[in-house]
């Protein structure tokens, strides 16, 4: 006898009706008409009257439904206490800070991982500098979502999220083309970012290559916005800030695109709760660019 077997039983004792309880079971009626004949062939008597329009305890059957209920009961209570025994699973995911500090995306995610999956835990960080992407994989991260720029063995899977862009923001009459800025027109520029921007501002301003352009770190945009309507300084930001109108922002045009932005995850990781927040990162990140809160980004096509 399995507790499979008694869950059928159940069903069918509870609706007396075997299309109902195979429907509530997510079975086909054959397959729950197969395990009742079972359990009846074992227990030597049958359990239920069956006509084509009736279903009715027997005897036996009545007997059998105190057993089952108060074994069913008791397979729940140790259930319950072998869940409690047990430590919950932690997944740890790394995304890119300035996303964790300006977007409500990863509440999103959390938000959703959690309804999903309640029994696991989901911890975000904020990206580092150190050890390579591989590494991090190895070393307490489940998955990571950072820019593409290495090259990467069969060990790690890759799920593209967005083209990375970045953008500058400009005070209203700053002399610059709408929509976007060439990196020649910053010669002699200066350009403020905030903490949780300086890995991305590193990456950029790597790629430019442009010694007149002044990089500076500030604690925060707040204390600057009086240089940013003076013209004196530009704001550098990945996403366009519902803070800041809309007009005011520029993306950045880099001679050597940044790559796009990606889910990495190690390949050998089959656990359904990686697969999980797999399919939820990518929904919550097509959702946040769908209806603009991921302002700027694009699908990768």
């Amino acid at each position: 006898m399995t507790d499979r077997q008694i869950r059928c039983f159940l069903a069918v004792y509870e609706t007396l009706n075997f299309s109902v309880a195979a429907r509530k079971l997510f079975l086909t009626q054959p397959t729950l008409s197969y395990q009742i004949r079972n359990l009846e062939q074992e227990l030597g008597a049958p359990l239920f009257m069956r006509t084509t329009s009736h279903v009715e305890l027997t005897d036996v059957g009545r007997q059998f439904a105190q057993f089952a209920l108060e074994s069913h009961k008791l397979y729940l209570k140790l259930q319950a206490s072998i869940s409690a025994s047990r430590p919950p699973e932690k997944l740890v995911l790394q995304a890119p800070a300035t996303m964790i500090a300006r977007d409500p995306l990863y509440h999103d995610l959390l938000f959703a991982f959690r309804q999903k999956l309640p029994e696991c835990e989901l911890e975000v960080r904020p990206d580092t500098h150190e050890k390579s992407l591989a590494q991090k994989l190895t070393n307490g991260i489940n998955a990571l979502i950072c820019i593409n720029q290495q090259d990467l063995n069969e060990d790690v899977d890759v799920q593209v999220l967005f083209n990375t862009r970045c953008f500058l923001l400009c005070g209203p009459d700053t002399p610059f083309p709408a929509h976007k800025i060439s990196s020649r027109q910053l010669s002699g520029y200066t350009i403020c970012y905030e903490p949780c921007d300086s890995l991305l501002a590193d990456t950029v301003r790597s790629r430019l290559c442009d010694p007149s352009i002044q990089w500076r770190k500030v604690s925060n945009f707040e204390k600057e916005y009086p240089n940013l309507l003076s013209g004196r300084c530009l704001f550098f930001s990945p996403v366009c800030a519902p803070v800041f109108p809309k007009e005011w922002y520029r993306e950045l045009l880099m001679d050597r695109p940044l790559g796009p932005t990606c889910l990495f995850t190690r390949s050998n990781d089959a656990r359904p709760s990686i697969k999980i927040l797999k399919e939820l990162t990518v929904l919550e990140h097509t959702r946040a660019i769908a209806d603009g809160r991921l302002a700027g980004a694009e699908p990768e096509i």
